[in-house]
């Protein structure tokens, strides 16, 4: 595992994140290509830190309170639901990291494995 990856991973998802979070708190505008952008960079950061046993806490405290921000701001967007997807997708990615797994464990339409 490489950390200046893995750094360089969260400092790019966490900016594309915030930025989708200012435009739903402050234009009230959801901002699509930065949250494919903070999702590219989810999903590269999930395979990165795959099985580590350190996590840094202050980048998991940002993805659960900027996840916590779109579910507030929700209501107050053009598009809610939109939102909450957006929050409920940080929110897997969250989990994903806390158990040690990666987006691309999961298919759509295929059976876990137990």
């Amino acid at each position: 595992m490489n950390e200046i990856e893995i750094n360089h991973a969260w400092k790019e998802m966490l900016h594309h994140l915030f930025d989708v979070v200012n435009g739903v708190q402050d234009g009230r505008e959801i901002r699509e290509k930065a949250f494919e952008d903070a999702e590219r960079w989810a999903r590269e950061l999930t395979k990165l830190l795959k099985g580590s046993e350190m996590l840094p806490r202050a980048f998991l405290h940002k993805l659960d309170m900027a996840a916590g921000i779109l579910e507030n701001e929700a209501s107050h967007s053009p598009d809610e639901r939109r939102v909450l997807a957006m929050s409920r997708a940080v929110r897997y990615t969250l989990g994903l990291i806390l158990w040690g797994q990666c987006h691309d464990d999961y298919k759509p339409g295929v059976p876990r494995a137990r």
